[in-house]
């Protein structure tokens, strides 16, 4: 029981890290993104946890992307390159 605790608070700690940084200041140079309404509410109920560092939405969807591309590049690459065929 006591490894299953660890784990899962390891994880926690490894969200945290991941995505409950802020990275920029703001979105303003960035580009509008349209979310499903009940995405954005759960988002931005995270993003104000009480007790928790604020971040800002931005923030937060930025480091959910970079983890995404981080961890999926090959698989984008590939995928990609099997449905965009040089023309030469």
């Amino acid at each position: 029981m006591k490894i299953k605790i660890k784990i899962h608070e390891n994880r926690k700690e490894q969200f945290k890290k991941l995505f409950m940084v802020n990275r920029f200041p703001s979105g303003r140079s960035g580009k509008v993104v349209y979310l499903r309404p009940e995405y954005h509410e759960r988002l931005l109920r995270i993003v104000q946890l009480p007790g928790e560092e604020k971040i800002t939405l931005y923030s937060y969807i930025d480091n959910i992307m970079e983890h995404h591309f981080r961890e999926f590049s090959q698989d984008i690459t590939d995928y990609f390159n099997e449905r965009n065929k040089p023309i030469l």
